[in-house]
């Protein structure tokens, strides 16, 4: 006796969905099949997480950056136009999401900072200052790298994670942040160019 055929969903190597199946996965969201984007999220998450925690440097961070992105994700995927692939348009909102958590972040500190200046330390003394040899060690020139691309303005950060990190050409890194390859080229020049000043004292290299 012959068993029922199983519907299957159509991958590609490596795990990934093939793009038609994609599009049926897409089309069966729009008519209100959560499990349809279940798939959709297993398939796309760890690239999201990946990127967001390049972006972030942070674990916590990047976990909380792609359920932002996911959540986003399932209430405009109406809105996805199916022009380019679903995971360029999910890389727009995880930069978008890490961007705009980061910018949170920074007045969370500010906030803070301000609050523990406003109140002297109850037992008199001052914060003890960080020693430069408790950060030394085997992962230091990873902390310095990963200190120095948080300072990096936010655009030219992800243009270069985008192009250095995930392998995007300016074309798909163009899409991505919705601005020209010249843009994106210029934003990882620039980048680079950043990054080597701010290395250079640690390298002993010179910045220009």
């Amino acid at each position: 006796m012959l068993k029922p055929e199983s519907k299957t969903t159509e991958q590609e190597p490596g795990g990934s969905l093939s793009e038609q199946a994609e599009h049926a996965l897409i089309d069966q969201c729009a008519r209100g099949d959560s499990r349809a984007f279940d798939t959709l999220m297993k398939a796309n998450q760890a690239q999201v997480f990946r990127l967001a925690y390049r972006f972030t440097g942070n674990r916590d961070e990047a976990e909380m950056v792609t359920q932002d992105t996911f959540i986003q994700a399932f209430r405009s995927l109406k809105g996805f136009d199916g022009r380019s692939r679903l995971m360029t348009w999910l890389y727009a909102i995880t930069v978008r999401k890490a961007i705009d958590r980061r910018r949170r972040r920074r007045v969370e500190k500010r906030t803070q900072s301000l609050a523990e200046d406003a109140e002297p330390a109850t037992d008199g003394r001052r914060a003890r200052a960080p020693d430069p040899a408790e950060q030394l060690g085997a992962q230091e020139l990873q902390e310095q790298l990963r200190d120095a691309l948080a300072r990096l303005p936010a655009d030219q950060r992800a243009a270069l994670v985008l192009v250095t990190q995930e392998g995007m050409d300016y074309r798909e890194a163009a899409r991505v942040m919705n601005c020209s390859r010249g843009t994106i080229a210029w934003r990882v020049f620039n980048a680079r160019r950043l990054l080597r000043e701010m290395l250079s004292g640690y390298l002993g290299t010179e910045s220009g």
